[in-house]
């Protein structure tokens, strides 16, 4: 049986388990790892036939607190690979970032890009635009392979019976007749969300804010400082279990995504998986895969507080109309399509 060995691996997203999902069903043992001496002693019993999946490198990079200890990390990764390339295994790199998000080891994660780069045999990207925006090491053009990032249909469970806005903002703890504007996610500071707060807060409409998400001691605090008294805000500092996800995009008008560095996000593919309309800025690499998306709005990167805020108090948009767009791009990007053509590039390697 061909392996198919991923790193780093986490239990709490969903992607990966999407992604391989065909493979799995079309009979390759996937094994997935998140720590890196779990990763050698796996890669180390890898032969010809089976595959190296690398996903993100912060794992490497940014889990050691100095440069010294990421550069001893990337010398244990690299020789793995390369141990197991010399035995006939082939490495495929999904590039979810150009660099680690809040890289603290910026240099090492650059080097550790442009090595997995000039090793994988195929890189798969997510963003047509991905060979342009990535500067910091280059992308070798003819082992880019390009296949979107899924929608998460089926991912998360529903209620069995139709669950309406008003009794989800009623269980969330939101205002009924109030504009509902939801972040979710893990409350990083590259995210945004006191850009967020700020706009909300000095925003003309009615509206309540929702943040739900993992978070550090001190992003909450920073968090909880912004929070005015002008402001209706519903919080909720931990994770969001996936069985507590479609009742926040059920309670939303919409998700704002205040992104301050961006290269793909599956934050939008879950939203407009529920049918919620996505504010993002207009970065390059939102632009390019999104810039004729009606369910997608952007405002100005360069004036971020203003420009959200300006889109939150544009009353001409009509978000149930965008939310409708949402779900019809949705099932353009079906977990089940995307994961067979990723079997299609394993196979590729594998033969």
């Amino acid at each position: 049986m061909k392996s198919v060995l991923v790193f780093p691996a986490y239990d709490d997203n969903p992607f990966l388990s999407i992604l391989l999902g065909s493979a799995r069903s079309a009979g390759f043992r996937v094994r997935s790892v998140v720590a890196l001496p779990d990763f050698v002693a796996e890669a180390d019993e890898l032969g010809p036939g089976d595959v190296i999946h690398m996903n993100w490198t912060a794992q490497v990079t940014q889990r050691p607190r100095t440069p010294w200890g990421a550069a001893q990390g990337i010398r244990r990764l690299l020789a793995a690979i390369d141990r197991a390339k010399a035995r006939g295994a082939k490495l495929i790199w999904t590039l979810h970032n150009a660099l680690a998000h809040d890289a603290r080891n910026v240099q090492q994660d650059a080097r550790l890009g442009s090595e997995l780069a000039a090793r994988a045999d195929i890189i798969h990207v997510m963003n047509r635009a991905t060979e342009r925006l990535v500067t910091d090491y280059r992308l070798p053009p003819d082992r880019i392979r390009i296949i979107p990032h899924p929608s998460y249909s089926g991912a998360y469970d529903r209620p069995a019976d139709s669950r309406s806005q008003e009794t989800a903002r009623e269980l969330v703890g939101a205002s009924r007749d109030r504009f509902a504007v939801l972040m979710l996610g893990h409350m990083k500071p590259y995210k945004g969300a006191l850009d967020l707060i700020a706009a909300a807060e000095t925003s003309s409409r009615p509206l309540t804010l929702m943040l739900a998400g993992r978070g550090t001691t001190r992003d909450w605090r920073a968090i909880d400082a912004a929070i005015g008294d002008r402001l209706h805000a519903v919080v909720h500092r931990d994770y969001v279990n996936s069985d507590e996800v479609p009742l926040w995009f059920d309670a939303a008008d919409v998700t704002v995504l205040p992104y301050r560095r961006i290269l793909n996000s599956g934050s939008a593919l879950l939203s407009a998986t529920f049918g919620v309309p996505v504010v993002m800025p207009d970065e390059p690499s939102v632009l390019a895969e999104f810039g004729d998306e009606e369910w997608v709005v952007t405002y100005d990167r360069n004036d971020q507080v203003a420009g959200i805020r300006r889109v939150l108090n544009d009353a001409s948009i009509d978000w149930a109309a965008k939310g409708r767009a949402a779900l019809a791009f949705a099932d353009t990007v079906r977990p089940e399509v995307i994961s067979d053509r990723f079997l299609a590039l394993l196979r590729e390697l594998s033969a």
